[in-house]
């Protein structure tokens, strides 16, 4: 039989962060488009649209999930700041090679 791996806390930590990321983004990206395509005439606030709700609470909804968006990806940045360092010095000095190079 196949023994079990032990889990490594900071690979599950950015896989769940990475899984996080793609909901909440998907989410408020669903939830801006409700709101881009609900009508603007008068009383439209109070208008069931999709599974009967109404644009204001739609606009409540996307709020809310635009704040766990920042927080996720402010966690995201925070877990992936080392990674994220190595890749921009790794373009920033690709391209300063090109540019005196020329």
């Amino acid at each position: 039989m196949s023994e079990k791996r032990p889990i490594k806390p900071k690979v599950y930590a950015r896989a769940i962060i990475a899984i996080a990321l793609i909901i909440s983004w998907s989410l408020s990206a669903f939830s801006g488009l409700i709101l881009w395509l609900a009508p603007e005439v008068r009383r439209a606030g109070q208008q069931p649209l999709l599974f009967n709700i109404t644009k204001e609470s739609w606009g409540e909804i996307h709020f809310w999930i635009c704040v766990a968006v920042v927080i996720v990806t402010i966690v995201h940045i925070i877990i992936d700041w080392k990674a994220l360092r190595g890749v921009i010095r790794y373009l920033t000095s690709v391209h300063r090679d090109t540019i005196t190079r020329i």
